[in-house]
Order: C-alpha cells, then structure tokens, then sequence
C-alpha cells in the first residue's frame, strides 16, 4: 500500500518552488507593497541596483563586495594585501608571513540624476586597507552634457592611468612599468569623434618623493595630464602626457624653486577573438616616481649645488584567456627601470620586476573564487637583490 506525502512536506516543496520562481530574473520588488502605507516613497532607480529617494529625481545605490584572500610569503613579512617591489627594504624581507583577512572589500555609493539635460553623479567609495580601519579610495562630482563632455571633481584614478589597460589580479595588479595613482583632481573629457576622446586634468600635487639636503618640498602648483583615447571593436589605444612642475624650498633663504618632472605612457589592448585580450603599456619620463609603479618614492635629489631627477622608463605586458563561461586565466609581466642619481649616497632602486599568473572560477553570478602566483623584485645600485615569491587564494562575494 503507498503511503500519503505528509501535508508538511508537500507544502515544504510548494514554498521552496515558489521562491525559486520569485527569484528568477532579479524580479523581487524593491518594497514590498503589501501592507505599506507609503508604497509610493521607494521606486526602480534609473540605473541598474538603485532606488530613487523619495520625493526626489535622485537614483541611489549602495554597494561593493566582500572579498577574502589568504597568503603565503616566501620573504615579505608586511601585512598588506597589496605588494609593492619597489619598496621593499631590508627589514620587510628577512622572515616571510602567512596572512588571512578581507581588507580589500569595498563599500560604495553611487547618486545620480538629471537636470536640465545634465546628468550629475556623486560617487563615494571605500575599502578597508588604512591604518585607522577606512581608506578613501573615490569621492568625486561628475557632470555629464547629452553630447558626453564632462567635468569630474574629486578623488579619482589619475588620468595617467589608462584603466582599460589593467590587468585583473586578485587584490590589485600593481604591475611594475605601469601608471597607477589616485589624485584629487579637476578633469574635462570630451569626445572628439565617434572613436577618439580627448582628456586633460590638472592634479593634486604629492612632491614628497623629491629628496634633498637642506631642502623642503612644497606642493605649490598642480601636476597637469592629457590624454588620448582611440577606441575600436577590436582596438583601444591611448597616448598620455604629463607635466609635473616639482617646486620645494631652499631652507637657507627660503626660496621657492621647480624642477620639471616628466612622463609619457602608451598603451594598447588588443582583443583578436572573444576569448582572448592583450594588454601592452609603455612609459618613460623623468622625477615620476609617484605616478609609476615599481618605482621606490625616490624621484630626484636636490642639493645647494645640484638638481637630479631621475630618468625612468618601464614597460608591461598581459594576456587573458577564458577557457569557457566557468574558467579564466590571466599572465602578467612589468618591468621598471630608473637611472643613478648623482650625488645620492643612499642605495636606491635601479630596477623592479613584478609579474603573475592566476586563474578565476565563477561559481555562479555572485561567487570568484581565484588562485595567484606573484613574483616581485627589487634591485639597488649597490648590486643588492630583494625578491618575494607570494601563493594567494581569494573569495569575492558579489
């Protein structure tokens, strides 16, 4: 004789059916109505996870992920989810380390509206690397016209930094010979035609990697960058400029003096089929130290008789492949390079290699779960080598 399913356990299947069906296509309500006497206050925001505040035109998303690594260093024993060879010392390389943390996850909010045919967005974002818990990593006001001129104040990624051209690394691919800063800043962009964009941005001046005897680096003036975008199906291209007027004071009379500091970078992403991308980027220039990565906060050194910058160049390359919808893999190498400054004793950075191999699986819309490899080097004119070999394993959640 068959036995009857209990009521429970049919009503069990009927309720977790019916959230399964719910689900589908992100289709859960914003507010739930039911019951709500101010049903109208929240609605769908114009872009894609936000809500509008009520009694506004605003659309509002808050946001980020949660992302945990865990890693093994061979020499390196600074606790930083970020790895950079260019500083690396004799202390930070005796013992290696085993860390485990979330540091790098990150919370956002992003405001948008539109006025009188102008689109405004204000965009706050945060992660949790700073020694106080908090590190500001974005906060600007960008305003867009209908034929996408804009103007963005804030703190954002320094128009040096071509962001097509970053590779994707578990935390941050800090590739050696490549632009890599954040600046509070004033940016204008517009395009020029349907493929080519044109930028210029007057930045946050940071001198303090100008050293000296005698000497006190003063951030007088705005560093200055232009660049080019040449955008195609399977081509994008950028050439950028910058000019850096590094102006400090002689403590004996207290005058206020400038060198000119100077970078030029190119770079290219190449996509021949859908599965594949190639990332090359170039760069050379004088006194940039703070704008290139690899490089060791040294750009110049300034005595009552002489003024050195540094001359310095570098370069990278990278290349993604996604196996299939679940598997992707990326390779990564860059290569820093600055000459000998005269008259400084100190040991300084000639050279910095830093590159890396991982590969991504995506459980589900939600879910990376990713395995890396990074080898980094420093090298000193007084002949001395610093290398770290670093195995990481990381989860992101949304």
């Amino acid at each position: 004789m068959k036995r009857k399913l209990p009521v429970y356990f049919i009503f069990a299947n009927s309720f977790l059916v019916s959230i399964a069906y719910a689900q589908v296509g992100d289709s859960v309500v914003v507010r739930d109505f039911i019951g709500d006497m101010n049903e109208s206050a929240i609605r769908r925001g114009e872009f894609p996870g936000a809500i509008r505040i009520p009694g506004s035109n605003v659309s509002l998303a808050i946001g980020g992920f949660i992302k945990a690594v865990a890693f093994y260093d061979t020499k390196y024993n600074v606790k930083n989810e970020i790895i950079l060879p260019g500083t690396f010392n004799d202390n930070d390389m005796l013992k290696g380390q085993t860390y485990i943390g979330a540091r790098s996850s990150r919370l956002f909010f992003d405001g948008r509206s539109n006025l009188d045919n102008i689109q405004i967005r204000g965009y706050f974002e945060m992660d949790f690397r700073g020694n106080s818990g908090f590190t500001l990593r974005h906060a600007y006001l960008q305003l867009t016209n209908t034929t996408k001129q804009s103007i963005l104040m804030g703190q954002y990624w320094s128009l040096v930094l071509d962001l097509q051209t970053v590779p994707e690394g578990l935390v941050e691919p800090t590739v050696s010979g490549s632009g890599f800063a954040r600046h509070g800043q004033i940016r204008f962009t517009t395009p020029i035609s349907q493929s080519l964009k044109f930028a210029v941005a007057a930045e946050e001046p940071n001198n303090s990697d100008l050293q000296g005897v005698d000497i006190e680096s003063v951030n007088k003036y705005p560093d200055l960058v232009t660049s080019f975008y040449y955008d195609a199906k399977m081509l994008h291209f950028s050439l950028t400029g910058m000019y850096r007027p590094m102006t400090f004071v002689y403590q004996s009379d207290q005058s206020v003096n400038s060198e000119p500091g100077l970078l030029l970078s190119a770079g290219a992403v190449i996509k021949p089929g859908s599965s594949d991308k190639i990332t090359l980027g170039a760069l050379i220039g004088s006194g940039a130290s703070n704008y290139i990565m690899g490089a060791d906060g040294i750009a110049g050194y300034i005595t009552s008789t002489s003024r050195d910058l540094q001359n310095q160049r570098g370069g990278f390359g990278t290349y993604r492949h996604r196996w299939n919808e679940k598997f992707r893999s990326n390779i990564a190498l860059g290569y820093f390079e600055g000459d000998e400054i005269d008259n400084f004793s100190n040991p300084h950075l000639k050279s910095s290699t830093y590159g890396f191999i991982n590969t991504y699986y995506t459980l589900n819309k939600y879910v990376n779960i990713g395995v890396e490899w990074i080898y980094s080097q420093k090298e000193r004119y007084n002949a001395e080598r610093l290398a770290n070999n670093r195995f990481q394993f990381g989860i992101q959640i949304f």
